[in-house]
């Protein structure tokens, strides 16, 4: 009997930490500032895929200020340059290759959103066979392939409508930064490289440094498109603030263009003590992390601006300031 107990409390836990998301949003801050995430490039076998030389080549170059980051998932914080409350995107051009899924995968493992333990998964875990080729989604050029922190080994693709494509938890990489891929071609070898148990392919779709739920753009059950047309407004993206400085990224031995500079919104600001502002009242169950998240700002804000000495200094039906 005793053996029974023993036997089914480890699959329960087994089941706790098999729920337990791979990686979080903070994992890219994590990774942008510890330097100890630098692996050597043994799992790297470049392919002869043709290669950039000039920034003008560098897709949506002026979209994104002249941004083009070759070590980190995103340095940066941009303006999305929405009309009208939206954002409208067409994935396929007609001088383009149609899309394609990013492997061949069993199923989603874990969706994009808020989880029961009130970390976010800023991606979809497609789980996958060992060994599986992971292919480019559409047309682009890699903008970053190295190994990075929870991600693992991870390759970035930018495409020419401004789209990213993140894909992580590879065993190797078939790419380097400033390659040209079109749709299909081989980037990476899914693994379980990073935080993850289990061989999984971590995917991530992002637009100007900033992510949204990959399944309003592809049908995972069938493989497909949704429409070629993505329209997406504020509401649809999250976005975590960089809470770290880092160097200024390098363009990979290209001509450099406009000087990129790390955005640092955790510098020290002064306490709001007067005005309207927008306050939330603090329900059953919430913690400063949450709801820094639903308001789009950082813990270290919204103890600056309620005075608060630390995260845990929080009750049910307190009123705190969040912007």
């Amino acid at each position: 009997m005793r053996y029974i107990l023993t036997l089914l409390c480890c699959c329960f836990f087994s089941a706790l930490l098999a729920q337990t998301p791979d990686i979080t949003p903070y994992s890219q801050n994590k990774a942008l500032i510890d330097s100890s995430v630098v692996a050597t490039d043994s799992a790297v076998f470049p392919a002869s895929y043709p290669e950039i030389s000039e920034v003008y080549q560098i897709p949506a170059y002026n979209l994104y200020q002249q941004h083009w980051d070759v070590k980190h998932l995103r340095s940066k914080e941009l303006k999305i340059p929405f009309s009208d409350g939206r954002i409208m995107m067409i994935l396929v051009q007609a001088s383009n290759n149609p899309f394609d899924v990013p492997c061949v995968y069993e199923d989603v493992s874990q969706a994009f959103g808020l989880l029961p333990n009130g970390a976010f998964h800023p991606g979809v875990d497609l789980k996958v066979a060992p060994q599986t080729l992971v292919k480019s989604c559409f047309d682009g050029v890699v903008r970053m392939g190295r190994y990075y922190g929870e991600y693992g080994w991870t390759v970035v693709i930018r495409h020419y409508n401004g789209l990213e494509t993140v894909y992580a938890h590879l065993d190797k990489l078939c790419v380097k930064p400033g390659q040209v891929v079109n749709v299909g071609d081989v980037i990476g070898q899914a693994g379980r490289s990073g935080n993850v148990k289990d061989c999984t392919l971590h995917f991530e779709t992002r637009f100007m440094n900033a992510y949204f739920d990959p399944a309003m753009m592809i049908d995972f059950e069938n493989e497909t498109l949704i429409k070629n047309t993505l329209v997406l407004t504020e509401d649809d993206f999250h976005i975590v603030p960089i809470e770290e400085t880092s160097p200024a990224p390098t363009h990979n031995g290209m001509k450099p263009g406009k000087t990129t500079r790390v955005d640092n919104p955790s510098a020290p600001v002064s306490p709001a003590t007067s005005g309207d502002g927008e306050f939330h009242v603090v329900q059953k169950g919430e913690n400063l992390y949450r709801i820094s998240v639903k308001y789009k700002t950082t813990v270290d804000r919204l103890l600056q601006l309620n005075n608060l000495p630390n995260a845990d200094h929080i009750v049910e039906g307190q009123r705190l300031r969040v912007r």
